[in-house]
């Protein structure tokens, strides 16, 4: 039985092409990059370990964690409770959590935090909008960050969230991004009090870049975390003030929801790349369609095709995986048996030859993977310590900000889950996403963590940066600042310079695809990786297209 699982139900009936293909100088600059050793910046590298996050400041608590002598979870969990208090609008305590760990003795795991639909939800009379009360589920990143420390961590949460404490309770000076989030969305925090209170101005206008922001109450609830541990949240007072404040406002959460969530453990599925040995996790994440698609091409001469053959090589390999995810999850097996068959070699082959037969491979009249679109505002930690423990975890409120409401006194937005956002739902199901933590393998040894924020993009991205590493040899800082495309509902190019690379778009026109083009780079992914060298040296990078970015090794 599936009864705390659910698929997103696309509604549109055609299955063709989008895609983003430049030029680095259209979106990033090769010379920005600079061996800066454990100095904060865009791209860093360190022998003794690295974190890589969208935040400056989550960077920092994470390499500090590393410092103190904590390994890749502690430091992962810093980093995404930092997180919670630096992008707010992207991921906090009321969102969900994907994590993948991958331990010195080259076992993995996984934990799903997805968040779980209530049990008085009724999908069909429920209100459909994209924020407010009505839109809050059970919040899983609490849970979920927990676990993965209890499982895996070496130092107490009290020392884990200290440094997440001491920015909610200090302060901290808003990124550009982050000032422009919520500039954009404080025409809906302004009508909740408790939500303008801890995320706008005193005079209800939206911070500038540069501002402190200082969150007292999310500290006092971070704090009692640390102390009382994960169960204040789910059944102690921080329980009761959510579930009376959803009361109130006709909300679904309940304190018997929240009592009864537990972050799950994910199904681990393993695949490989030429010599790559890849580890990722299926629905409520996607890692396993993110490596069927490079299993695919693995089958294919990419280093002998020319541009535009490369091009619609990989733009149809992505198909195919979106379209086995929707597949997988409409026939009668378990999910266990769903993601044995999407990562099978046999599965990989089989749709290497249909490839093959032509530009119609890939093609067809199925329901297509961008029905409905999922919110790019997410947030992703890549993490590796020096003892060869890897961590990829993704977090997400949904859109930007969530509900974009919050309980008086507690400090921080729910995620968006219900009234349609993630399609038709029923009570105690965890929605899936395209959030794909994966961690990469070459001889026993972690060779690459990585992951990003960006819907379905996430997929693209990572399946494009890594034939860039493997099969062209490209330098990470390379591989990830180079133009992407996109399969969805057309092919779409970003047009940032006149430096874009052509052959993407004449062969999308020539084989009979649409092609649109996008004023900027962000809708494609904001990508966060580590990769690790033969001698041990570790090379952290974070997307140029996310400029706040960073990453940093141990001080």
């Amino acid at each position: 039985m599936r009864t705390t699982r659910s698929r997103s139900l696309p509604g549109g009936r055609t299955f063709t092409l989008a895609i983003l293909w430049t030029s680095l100088s259209a979106c990033g600059q090769p010379e920005r990059f600079a061996t800066v050793g454990s100095e904060i910046s865009r791209v860093a590298r360190s022998y003794e370990g690295m974190v890589v996050s969208g935040s400056e400041p989550a960077t920092r608590a994470g390499a500090e964690i590393l410092g103190a002598g904590g390994n890749a979870v502690d430091a992962a969990v810093a980093t995404a409770f930092a997180l919670a208090v630096t992008e707010p609008t992207q991921s906090g305590l009321g969102g969900r959590t994907q994590a993948l760990v991958r331990r010195p003795d080259g076992s993995a795991f996984g934990v799903d935090a997805t968040t779980a639909v209530p049990a008085s939800y009724d999908p069909g009379t429920a209100p459909q909008a994209e924020d407010g009360y009505a839109v809050i589920a059970i919040p899983g990143t609490v849970a979920g960050l927990a676990r993965v420390l209890d499982e895996a961590g070496s130092l107490p949460l009290p020392q884990v969230m200290a440094p997440a404490i001491r920015l909610a309770e200090e302060g901290f000076s808003l990124s550009e991004g982050e000032a422009r989030r919520l500039a954009g969305i404080r025409d809906r925090l302004v009508l909740h009090d408790a939500a303008r209170t801890i995320l706008l101005a005193p005079d209800g206008n939206a911070y500038a870049p540069g501002d402190t922001l200082r969150q007292p109450d999310l500290a006092r609830v971070l704090r009692a975390i640390a102390e009382e541990g994960p169960s204040v949240f789910y059944r102690g007072w921080i329980a009761e003030r959510i579930s009376s404040d959803l009361a109130r406002n006709e909300g679904y959460l309940s304190a018997a929801d929240l009592a009864g969530y537990a972050a799950e453990p994910a199904i681990v599925v393993r695949g490989r790349f030429g010599a790559l040995r890849l580890i990722g996790t299926y629905i409520p994440a996607s890692g396993a369609t993110s490596i069927e698609a490079l299993q695919i091409l693995d089958h294919l001469p990419l280093d002998s095709l020319d541009p535009e053959a490369r091009a619609l090589t990989i733009g149809r390999a992505l198909l195919m995986a979106f379209e086995d995810r929707e597949t997988a999850w409409n026939d009668d097996r378990t999910p266990e048996d769903d993601a044995t068959w999407i990562v099978s070699a046999e599965r990989a082959l089989q749709r290497a030859t249909e490839l093959a037969g032509g530009p119609s491979a890939g093609a067809s009249d199925a329901e297509g993977p961008d029905a409905r679109p999922e919110s790019p505002n997410t947030t992703h930690v890549s993490v590796v310590d020096r003892n060869g423990m890897a961590v990829a975890m993704t977090q997400s409120l949904g859109p930007t900000g969530g509900a974009r409401v919050a309980t008086p006194g507690l400090g921080f937005l729910y995620a968006t889950t219900l009234g349609g956002y993630l399609g038709p739902l029923e009570p105690g199901a965890r929605p899936w996403s395209s959030q794909s933590p994966l961690i990469g393998e070459r001889d026993g040894r972690v060779a690459y963590v990585l992951g990003g924020a960006g819907a379905r993009r996430i997929i693209s991205a990572l399946v494009q940066m890594l034939v860039r590493i493997e099969v062209d040899q490209a330098p990470a800082e390379e591989a990830i600042a180079a133009g992407r495309f996109h399969p969805s509902s057309g092919w779409t190019f970003e047009q940032l310079s006149d430096a874009v690379d052509p052959a993407g778009a004449g062969a999308a026109e020539r084989a009979g695809y649409v092609v649109r083009t996008r004023p900027t780079g962000t809708y494609f992914a904001r990508l966060n990786i580590i990769t690790i060298d033969e001698d041990g040296r570790m090379t952290g990078v974070a997307d140029p297209r996310w400029s706040w970015g960073a990453a940093a090794g141990p001080r």
